[in-house]
C-alpha cells in the first residue's frame, strides 16, 4: 500500500487486465457489484456508529470493472457509468491504470478527499487470495476508505511535516521501510518494538499488557531519537503519521471482521487475516498499536478526530499512563 502527499494509498499488482469495449449506455453496475459496494458502505457506517463518530456524507467514490468506470459524487446517491480504455479518470484530474487497486486520494485543488477501488471482478480475475471471500475485499475497502475520514483531519499535520521535507510523488508509508530496512541495527530495533506491542495486544493480564506496551513505547522513542537526527530528522514526523494512518485503517478493518454484526470472525482469526504476510512495517506495528490503544484508552476515536487530532503515539502514551 502506498500513501502519498494527497493521502494516496495504492495496492497495485502487475497483472493488468485487458479492457473490453463498452458503450456508456451499457455501463451499469451488475446486481452483485451494487450489492458489494452497498454492503461495504454499510460496514463503514456501522464502524462510524461503533466509534461514536458523527456521520459524514461519503466523499466522491470511483469504482471500475474491466470495461466501465462508475462515479458517485460526494453527497449524492446516483452512480454515473462510462466506458474506459484501460485507464481510470480520477477526481483530481489524474489517471490510474485499470488494475487491482484501492486507495484514498485528496484533490489538491478543492481539498476534498475521494476514494478509488477496483470492483471484485478485477481482484478475482487476478486470482488474489484476498478476493476468495467477500470479507477480504470489504476489509480492504474499510482500511482504505477510513483514510478519507483521516485525510482532512490530519492535513495540517502533513503540511507541517512537508515543511521539514517535501514528499516526492513516490513517497509512501513504505518509504521509511525502504530507507532503513537495509540497516540491520535499525531493523532489529523496529522489530523489537513491534513484537512488544503485539505481546501487549494479546496479553490477557492488563497489568502485564500495559507494562509490555510501556516497554514498546520506550523502545519506539529510543529508536526515533537514535536514528531520526541530522538529515534524517524529518522521518520522525512521517513515522508518527504513517503509523497513525496505517494503524487506524488496519484496526477499522480488524474491528469489523471480528464484530458479530460485521464479519463475525474470532479476534484471533481477524488478527491473522489482517496481518497477512507481516512484511509491511507500518501496517504490522500500526495494528498492534491501535489494538493496545483500543484496550486502554476509552473514547479514543474522539481524540483521534478532534480539532487537534491525537496521533497513535500520543494515544499510546496515554494508554501506558492510565
Amino acid at each position: 500500500m502506498k500513501l502519498m502527499l494527497r493521502a494516496l494509498i495504492l495496492i497495485a499488482f502487475a497483472a493488468l487486465l485487458a479492457p473490453s469495449s463498452a458503450s456508456a449506455a451499457a455501463c451499469t453496475m451488475t446486481k452483485a457489484e451494487r450489492h458489494w459496494i452497498d454492503s461495504s458502505l454499510g460496514a463503514w457506517r456501522h464502524m462510524e456508529r461503533r466509534m461514536e463518530l458523527p456521520r459524514q456524507s461519503s466523499p466522491t467514490i470511483v469504482l471500475f470493472n474491466r470495461s466501465c468506470r462508475f462515479e458517485r459524487r460526494a453527497g449524492q446517491t446516483a452512480w454515473a457509468g462510462e466506458a474506459h480504455k484501460g485507464t481510470i479518470r480520477l477526481p483530481d484530474g489524474g489517471r490510474a491504470p485499470a488494475q487491482v487497486t484501492s486507495f484514498a486520494g485528496n484533490n489538491e485543488k478543492t481539498g476534498e478527499p475521494f476514494f478509488v477501488m477496483a470492483l471484485p471482478s478485477i481482484w478475482t480475475a487476478a486470482k488474489l487470495p484476498i478476493a476468495r471471500t467477500p470479507l477480504g475485499l470489504t476489509g480492504v475497502f474499510l482500511h482504505e476508505f477510513s483514510h478519507t475520514r483521516q485525510t482532512p483531519v490530519l492535513a495540517p499535520v502533513f503540511q507541517a511535516a512537508g515543511r521539514l521535507h517535501k514528499m516526492e510523488d513516490d513517497f509512501s508509508d513504505d518509504s521509511l521501510q525502504k530507507q532503513f530496512q537495509g540497516n540491520a541495527a535499525y531493523a532489529a530495533e523496529a522489530q523489537r518494538e513491534r513484537d512488544l506491542l503485539w505481546a501487549a495486544a494479546i496479553e490477557l493480564d492488563p497489568i502485564k499488557a500495559r507494562d509490555l506496551a510501556r516497554q514498546a513505547l520506550v523502545a519506539m522513542e529510543a529508536r526515533q531519537k537514535r536514528w531520526f537526527v541530522g538529515p534524517n530528522a524529518y522521518w520522525k514526523a512521517y513515522d508518527d503519521l504513517f503509523l497513525t494512518m496505517e494503524g487506524f485503517g488496519q484496526w477499522v478493518a480488524y474491528a469489523w471482521l471480528s464484530d458479530p454484526k460485521g464479519g463475525g470472525l474470532s479476534g484471533e482469526a481477524a488478527r491473522q487475516r489482517m496481518r497477512g504476510s507481516r512484511k509491511w512495517w507500518s501496517q504490522e506495528e500500526g495494528l498492534a498499536m491501535f489494538l493496545v490503544i483500543n484496550r486502554f484508552v476509552p473514547h479514543w476515536p474522539q481524540r483521534a478526530f478532534a480539532v487537534r487530532p491525537a496521533q497513535g503515539i500520543d494515544l499510546l502514551r496515554e494508554a501506558v499512563a492510565r
